[in-house]
């Protein structure tokens, strides 16, 4: 009797420490597991925050901005854009005052021309970044003496609204109130732009496609143009076709033959510089000819000069206007 009570008190200390034993090793993994999903987390917000401040340029460049940055824009639709996005600018060039309406002076410094950028000026405001376009050559030939200055900088584009869509999307991430600014500034007009892309295409389902020539014109000559051309891109996705497509000698050489031969329905002028000198140079040097007046666009009020804030600088916020202006003409809705 007395073995079997020595008995069953062995067995309960076995049970007892077989229990202190094996619980341990049971919950180690819940506790290595809670470890790494904190871990997890701590790492998924630092990353948040590291991509928050992150900022790509068209060309796949990339930089490590801090909260706040100051920021020199030298073309001025991307200081309108940065604006745009919540963000300050503490340099600009000349073109952001003249057609944007970026004031300077103050906390914002005025640092040359967009071609001709001052970069001792530029790193006397000491930026943590400078804004640069990659479509000019001018911008591009900076960028080693940039480097060697250490001014972080980055290259972008705006040729479409999707340019603008990526890049407001880009800068809202690094200011405050992103998704309000973004949702007014992109999402409103993206959602007209649709619709009017929409209403276009079901006009022109009882018309003929209308046939366009689109010119840029400036004071010492004119040239044909076609979707390397913020209006030439709208048109083909308004559903209006280019003749220079066609007629590929018209981007070298502007032929008022080849024009009256092709006849398009209309002619859309975009101007650089000075409208009033291109207006002038298209009259001395293409308008006058007497078979001018004789084109179909001619005739039925279709060469039509559009707006530079619309289709020459980057219409920005108001791309959507851009394309109803466009759709208008083609639709034959202006006066």
């Amino acid at each position: 009797m007395k073995a079997k009570h020595l008995l069953a008190l062995f067995l309960s200390v076995l049970l007892a420490l077989s229990g202190c034993t094996t619980a341990p090793s049971s919950s180690a993994p819940e506790s290595s597991a809670s470890s790494e999903t904190a871990s997890e987390t701590v790492s998924s917000e630092a990353a948040s925050k590291n991509e928050a401040r992150t900022l790509t340029d068209s060309l796949g460049n990339t930089a490590e901005l801090p909260e706040n940055p100051r920021i020199v824009a030298l073309y001025g639709s991307f200081a309108q854009c940065w604006l745009l996005s919540g963000g300050t600018l503490v340099g600009v060039t000349e073109d952001a005052a003249e057609e944007h309406g970026i004031e300077t002076g103050g906390d914002v410094a005025l640092v040359g021309s967009v071609k001709e950028p001052n970069l001792e000026q530029v790193a006397a405001l000491a930026p943590d970044y400078v804004l640069l376009s990659a479509d000019l050559s001018a911008h591009m030939e900076l960028d080693n003496a940039l480097s060697d200055m250490q001014l972080p900088h980055g290259y972008f584009r705006m040729d479409t609204f999707a340019d603008y869509d990526r890049m407001m999307q880009a800068f809202c991430a690094l200011n405050d109130e992103a998704g309000e600014r973004y949702a007014e500034y992109v999402t409103v007009p993206a959602a007209h732009i649709e619709e009017i892309k929409a209403e276009t295409a079901a006009a022109m389902e009882s018309m003929e496609q209308p046939r366009v020539l689109l010119l840029r014109a400036y004071s010492t000559g004119v040239k044909a143009k076609t979707d390397d051309n913020l209006a030439g891109v709208l048109l083909d996705e308004l559903g209006a076709y280019n003749i220079a497509y066609d007629s590929p000698s018209l981007l070298e050489d502007l032929s008022v033959e080849e024009i009256i031969t092709q006849d398009p329905d209309f002619i859309f002028v975009t101007t650089m510089g000075s409208e009033k000198s291109a207006k002038a140079y298209m009259e001395e040097n293409i308008t006058n000819s007497p078979a001018w007046s004789e084109l179909a666009a001619v005739k039925n009020g279709r060469y039509i000069f559009l707006p530079k804030d619309l289709f020459h600088y980057k219409p920005l916020n108001r791309w959507d206007e851009s394309y109803a202006y466009l759709a208008d003409c083609l639709l034959g809705k202006t006066e």
